[in-house]
């Protein structure tokens, strides 16, 4: 049995076959898929989905790229109507082309992509009417500046699958600057938002992005799993305060990724800061950073 188990023929098939399944699975991940948007415009990138069939701009939805207009009906009105569509198609993308788009929180849907043009900016509103109050997270039972409720994030899942935020490098710009004074000096009654955050969500890309002046933490997953983060850059002042980079909590993640980062902290933990008096929840599992 020995001699059989240490046969070349057999070692021959076994390195073989681990090639075909790591091939099968870069090929799964990275992928390259086409679309055609509307209008005509083709273009292209890696993704864990299918081709998403139902496609719109947000100019198709009033839409407008000025950094003046607040963007954040439109935003809403475009994911509303293409979740209707749901798995149907290989679901829908949303693009956003060349501008300066301001806007306050939406929130995704799922079988949905989300496409910035690498000339697209996303402006964070600081107007903070156009920030939803929610409450805490479960597992830290208060806000992290402040006592009771949190800031919605800029961009919002929960209980989600089969979604991609992604782009060309398109930039995420948090105009975080109003935020960091109020943190300083006091002033804030609940807890400054995120850039990015998924809740209880599973199947998430993020991808190919710019993440610039968060009021706070960049990306966050929490009680998610099957989540690619790769190809993002996150970038901030040095003095401004808790911008971290990735912050997952009780996830677990196929791959962590980050191409450039400025003030970043990668926190892979449940729960920090013992004042919050988090509570015990599964650990975080399976990742890869690179």
């Amino acid at each position: 049995m020995n001699l059989l188990k240490n046969h070349p023929i057999l070692n021959v098939m076994k390195v073989f076959l681990v090639v075909i399944l790591s091939l099968l699975s870069i090929q799964n991940v990275n992928g390259r898929k086409h679309h055609k948007h509307h209008h005509g415009q083709i273009f292209e990138y890696s993704a864990i989905s299918c081709c998403r069939t139902h496609t719109a701009s947000l100019t198709d939805f009033g839409g407008v790229g000025d950094g003046v207009t607040s963007n954040t009906k439109a935003f809403q009105a475009a994911i509303d109507h293409l979740g209707q569509f749901g798995s149907y198609g290989g679901g829908s993308l949303l693009y956003v082309p060349p501008g300066k788009w301001l806007t306050g929180s939406f929130n995704l849907t799922s079988y949905f992509t989300l496409f910035l043009h690498q000339d697209a900016v996303l402006l964070a509103t600081q107007d903070e009417n156009e920030w939803a109050v929610i409450d805490p997270l479960p597992s830290y039972g208060r806000g992290r500046d402040a006592d009771g409720g949190r800031y919605i994030s800029l961009i919002f899942g929960t209980n989600l699958t089969d979604v991609v935020i992604t782009g060309n490098n398109g930039t995420i710009d948090g105009q975080g600057a109003p935020w960091w004074d109020k943190f300083h000096k006091g002033e804030l009654k609940y807890t400054r938002p995120y850039l990015l955050e998924i809740m209880y969500s599973t199947n998430i890309q993020i991808s190919n992005l710019t993440f610039i002046n968060s009021p706070s933490w960049n990306v966050h997953p929490i009680y998610s799993s099957n989540i690619i983060i790769q190809g993002i850059t996150i970038l901030a002042p040095v003095r401004s305060p808790n911008t971290d980079g990735i912050n997952p909590d009780v996830c677990m993640f196929d791959k962590i990724n980050i191409s450039n980062s400025g003030t970043v902290l990668s926190c892979l933990a449940s729960g920090k800061e013992e004042s919050l008096k988090v509570q015990p929840m599964e650990p975080l599992s399976y990742i890869i950073l690179q």
